[in-house]
This record gives structure tokens, sequence and C-alpha cells, in this order.
């Protein structure tokens, strides 16, 4: 029988609250430290935990059957391709309806919403086109066995990506500024597949593979911790400074994601619903910008505006029984569509 990873749907599914907690501004609430904690700090854990979770999937299946990786690569390219051309068009629709309302001219929304669709798709999607390219980006290393070395690279891109993000403090007034001023300029965001995708989704498929060796279970818990206290020293460090773009890099998540993951494979908690849970993450993931997107343009036509907290749980609510009814459905497609 094989082993049921049921912590680490549960994580999933925290971790999906949390990506609904950023794009619902929910930590606004709290006292000014602790928006830096949950906000900046915990929430943003999320999409690299997202990351490293599918990788290790992938791992894992490549260390059964090796000789079956383009069928495993092929598969999961085409369980995202999917959600993310219909969830991408809903999101576009959206975004023009709001940026009509809000009388941008026509021809801006037109580029802006290439753009997005090129590099930074709207609705969290960049997330699902990340972990395409990233995929296609790590194969061939894969195929040829060589882990080792897209990993490494990976880790340079990352530092470029950081560059881009909350460590943009280190190269202001210098020549590397304005190739990262330019870069965003043109591509909105480092945020992708490419810078770091890629470093995340290997860690991932790191854990996969190894994942029978006791190595990899050596001093995982004192390392997470240790982690876990450079993190904060490097939230306050960071907090320091204005970052570009969302401020959500950080170098510690290189640390914490894939620790986290190697602990929780040893989890022996059982859950009831944990596939349930797992579905729902996925599921929540992809409407709840829709949702809040709706509730946007619902609030500039009446002029009533949602408290935060409010419009956190009437997300979660209407996302979870939206997934629920789908679940129902005998329709396979739609079925399948928010698993």
């Amino acid at each position: 029988m094989s082993k049921q990873y049921d912590s680490i749907d549960l994580m999933k599914f925290i971790f999906c609250l949390c990506i609904i907690g950023i794009h619902t501004n929910i930590s606004s609430i709290f006292p000014k430290a602790l928006q830096l904690l949950i906000g900046r700090g915990f929430f943003r854990l999320a999409v690299p935990f997202f990351f490293v979770c599918s990788g290790f999937w992938i791992g894992k299946k490549y260390l059964k059957q090796p000789a079956e990786l383009d069928i495993i690569i092929q598969k999961y390219i085409f369980r995202l391709l999917i959600p993310l051309i219909i969830f991408e068009n809903i999101n576009n629709l959206l975004e023009i309806i709001k940026q009509l309302l809000r009388q941008t001219p026509k021809l801006t929304i037109c580029h802006d919403i290439l753009k997005h669709i090129l590099f930074y798709p709207y609705g969290a999607l960049w997330y699902v086109q990340a972990s395409i390219i990233a995929i296609i980006i790590i194969y061939p290393f894969l195929k040829k066995g060589r882990i080792q070395i897209i990993l490494i690279i990976s880790i340079f891109l990352y530092a470029f990506a950081l560059l881009c993000n909350n460590y943009y403090f280190l190269i202001e007034n210098s020549y590397l500024q304005i190739i990262v001023d330019s870069y965003m300029q043109l591509f909105i965001s480092a945020r992708n597949g490419i810078f770091v995708g890629t470093c995340f989704l290997i860690l991932g498929i790191y854990v996969g593979v190894h994942i029978e060796s006791p190595k990899l279970y050596q001093y995982t818990k004192p390392l997470l911790f240790i982690s876990t206290i450079l993190y904060f020293f490097e939230l306050l460090l960071v907090n320091q400074h204005v970052p570009l773009d969302d401020g959500a890099l950080f170098v510690s998540h290189l640390f914490i994601a894939p620790l986290l993951l190697i602990i929780l494979t040893k989890s022996s908690l059982h859950l009831k619903h944990a596939k349930y849970l797992r579905n729902l993450s996925t599921g929540m993931y992809f409407l709840h910008r829709i949702l809040i997107a709706v509730i946007d343009i619902l609030s500039f036509v009446t002029r009533k505006i949602l408290p935060v907290t409010a419009l956190f749980f009437i997300v979660i609510l209407m996302s979870i029984l939206i997934c629920t009814y789908s679940y129902t459905l005998k329709n396979r497609f739609f079925n399948q569509l928010l698993r």
C-alpha cells in the first residue's frame, strides 16, 4: 500500500487560506508587528511550499518509474494547462471590466492584458504558468540524471529574482539597477518559471527522488528551527527597505519550504477527509481571485466596500461551496476541473 501524506494535504489547505489572506489583505486587521510576521512572513511561505510539493510528487513518480519520465512530464503539463487557459480567460475578462469601469483607455487595456498573458497571468495564475515553464526547463536535466546541475543553476536564477524583489536595495544606484528596472518594466515581475519556479520545483523533485534515503531526514528539525529564526531576522532586515514588486521572495524560503516538506513526509497524521482538503486547496486557489474580482466590480458599481474580514470569509465560503458542488457533478470535466 502506498504511503498517505495527509499532513501535506492539510498544510496545502492551510497555505491556500494564506493565499486568500494575502489577496484580501486580511493581515491588515492585526497590529503592525503581527502584519510583518503573518502577512509578509507566514503567508508568503505558501507558494514556495506549493512548488516543492508539486516537485515532490514528480520526483516520487520518477523514482518509481524513471523510464516513464516523458509521460509523467506530459501529464503534469496537460493537467496544469487546461485550468490555466480556462481561468486565465475568465480573469482577463474580469480585469477588462474593472479597467473599463475605471475608464482606462482601451489601447492601454489591450497592452496590459497582452503583457500579463505572456509574462504574469492575472488571477494568481503566475504560479501555474511558472510550474509549466519550470518543468520544461528541468526536463532535459532530469532526463540525463543531472539534478544537481539544474539545482545550482536555479539558485543563481533565484538570486536575480531576489534582486527584483526584496533585495532591490542592494543594487540601488548601480548599473545592475538599470538592468533590473528594464527587465521589470518589460516583464512585470521576476516571479515566473525561470527565476522562481525552477528553483523550488527542482528542490521538491530532489526530495521526491531521495525520499527513501535516511540521509534526507538527518537534522531536518533543528535545521528548520534555525531557518525559521533566520527568516525572522531576514524579515526585520528587508522590512527596513522598500521592495521592488510585492516583497514576496526571501532567501529563507529556499530552506524552510523543502525542510517543512521533508518533516511532513514522516508525519503519521491520518485525516478522514484529507483528499477533500487536497482538492479544495486546488479549487480554492483557482477560484479565489475570480470571486475577489467579482466582488470588486460589485463594490465599484454599488459604491459599497466590504470590510477585509468579511471579504476574506465570503471568498473562502463561496469557493468551498462551488468546489464542493463541482465534486458532485457527473460531468467528468467539471468534476475534475477544481481538483
